[in-house]
């Protein structure tokens, strides 16, 4: 009996030591499992803090302007040698227009060229002094408009801060507006300012841009290249650029205008003017189609707010619009046979086309029928590349 108890004890103080040898196993295993977790939680944390540029930058570009002002004492380096504030500045010049030349007085000492990934890369400006980063701060806090000529541009296409003067004084104190108020004097046609923003900014950037570096190279004060610049803001559907081909060129328009192009400008005559009253009655006594001639007389409705009956009597909206004219359309048919002008000696004028989003040369060539090869020559083109609002010269 005693050797089977002690048996049995024996057995009892073996189960005993298992079960805490057990626990402690378990307990020795929990702590190390949250030691790693620990570390693991402790790793993103860092990740997080110490963000690459690529990550930075899409951060900081959706950030306000005065966000990135903000950053611009910030000298924690971020990866590359680049520094917070430098990737903040190059957002402010990237996405914000920020004039960095006036700002410090001059272009930057040096530009890089940062890919931060397969499609995106932006100009980063390294070794600014001290002084230069705080007459950027400076500029950007004391400056109303510390933008680019293309940050102004983009404001008043866009139609804010209709109400502030301030913002079209400092458009029209840049460069480009100036060339472009100088250049209508220079060949006899000077605007207001309000027709030439209204031009400017029925117009894409990239043609202001391109025209103004062109004048960079060759000054050019003709009336055909005033004519091609309008054509060209017309091509961009500029309502503008439809009344001042009437008001500088009426003739020209008037005769030498495809069907097409005077259906387009009809429909861009949206105010009633002296001009385009005018043009419609004289479209109205003119030997083109009938097409044209009801597309003016509906024009010519629009103005006075009046419906015409239909069908439209032709001679009746003559006579109403111009009631010093005795002449019947029947007889202004045969006039105009009579006396048609005699063959103009002087070349045909000058086609242009506003590149669009997707064209190529080959698509260009098809749609006017002319060559590749030519269009090449014709406008010194060094490779086949184009970019959307360049204008092209086609015959």
């Amino acid at each position: 009996m005693e050797k089977k108890l002690k048996v049995i004890t024996s057995a009892l103080i073996f189960s005993g030591t298992l079960n805490v040898a057990l626990i402690a196993a378990l307990s020795l295993s929990g702590e190390k499992e949250n030691c790693f977790s620990f570390n693991y939680s402790k790793s993103n944390s860092e990740v997080q803090l110490h963000p690459t540029n690529s990550q930075l930058f899409d951060r900081m570009s959706r950030q306000s302007f005065r966000e990135l002002v903000s950053f611009l004492t910030n000298k924690e380096t971020v990866e590359d040698g680049y520094s917070k504030r430098d990737l903040a500045l190059s957002a402010l010049v990237g996405f914000h227009y920020f004039n960095l030349e006036k700002a410090i007085g001059g272009p930057p000492p040096q530009v890089r060229s940062l890919q931060l990934s397969a499609v995106q890369r932006v100009d980063v400006f390294p070794g600014l002094s001290e002084e230069q980063f705080e007459s950027v701060i400076r500029y950007a806090y004391e400056e109303k408009w510390p933008l680019t000529t293309r940050g102004l541009f983009s404001l008043l296409k866009r139609g804010e801060n209709k109400t502030d003067d301030t913002l079209v004084q400092a458009f029209c104190h840049t460069p480009e507006f100036y060339k472009f108020q100088m250049f209508f004097k220079s060949t006899g046609s000077t605007q207001d300012v309000e027709a030439l923003l209204g031009l400017i900014t029925e117009g894409s950037w990239d043609l202001l841009d391109k025209w103004a570096g062109d004048q960079l190279h060759v000054v050019n004060f003709s009336e055909e290249k005033r004519r091609e610049l309008l054509l060209s803001y017309f091509a961009e559907r500029s309502q503008t650029a439809a009344h001042l081909l009437l008001v500088t060129d009426f003739v020209f328009t008037l005769k030498r205008f495809e069907d097409r192009a005077v259906l387009d400008l009809l429909s861009l005559l949206k105010k009633k003017t002296q001009e385009g009253t005018r043009f419609c009655v004289e479209l109205l006594k003119s030997p083109r189609g009938d097409a044209i001639r009801q597309a003016a007389a509906m024009t010519l409705y629009s103005y006075v707010g009046e419906i015409p009956t239909t069908p439209i009597d032709l001679k009746a909206v003559l006579s109403r619009f111009d009631p010093t004219s005795s002449i019947s359309l029947r007889e202004s048919k045969e006039i105009a046979k009579v006396v048609a002008p005699a063959p103009v000696k002087e070349e045909a004028p000058s086609v242009f086309h506003v590149v669009k989003e997707g064209e190529s040369l080959w698509k260009i060539s098809r749609q006017y029928k002319v060559k590749v090869d030519d269009l090449v020559k014709m406008n010194g083109l060094e490779k086949d590349s184009l970019f959307p609002g360049m204008t092209l010269k086609i015959r």
